[in-house]
């Protein structure tokens, strides 16, 4: 078994009326498995603050490696 870590990237919070959406951008360290890698996406009810949502990654409530694959909306 090889020994494996991730690295985030890059944060992106989409503020807006009912959700707040979390893009957060995963680099796979080491002997990953795939599905690590790439954009990884959750939003998050209006009560919930980024700073909150910071926060729960931190402590390990939420793992954002497990959520959906999906990149973040283009700028135009």
């Amino acid at each position: 078994m090889g020994s494996a870590a991730v690295e985030y990237r890059e944060l992106r919070f989409l503020i807006g009326e009912d959700l707040t959406e979390v893009y957060i951008l995963c680099h796979a360290l080491g002997d990953c498995p795939l599905g690590v890698e790439g954009w990884h996406y959750k939003a998050f009810y209006k009560e919930l603050s980024f700073i909150n949502i910071l926060e729960r990654i931190r402590l390990g409530a939420e793992d954002p490696v497990l959520w959906t694959l999906q990149a973040p909306p283009r700028k135009e």
